[in-house]
């Protein structure tokens, strides 16, 4: 679902859109692409851990990309289990039909 929101958010269009007009090659194609290059905001995120840590090292201070990156809450839950929306989009598609 994640993967989904990212994509809709990054073509500035909604779920119902996507769902609508994209076809399934063309959704493997785009996961596939998010596996080398990732669309979401967890690029940007790597990439500001690499700044923190050049310029904590610049100060002699060694700080590892993975110590200077967000932590969302959430995040490494294998498991959808845990999402207070879970079936939501369920119900609204079964309710608009």
């Amino acid at each position: 679902m994640r993967f989904l929101m990212a994509l809709a958010l990054r073509m500035h269009r909604t779920l119902g859109e996507l769902r609508e007009t994209l076809s399934a090659s063309e959704l493997l194609m785009w996961a596939e692409y998010d596996r080398e290059n990732p669309i979401g905001d967890v690029r940007s995120d790597i990439r500001n851990a690499q700044i923190v840590s050049a310029i904590y090292g610049s100060q002699g201070v060694k700080v590892r990309i993975d110590d200077a990156l967000l932590q969302w809450s959430g995040e490494g839950e294998d498991s959808e289990s845990g999402d207070p929306f879970a079936g939501l989009e369920e119900a609204f598609m079964s309710a608009s039909k």
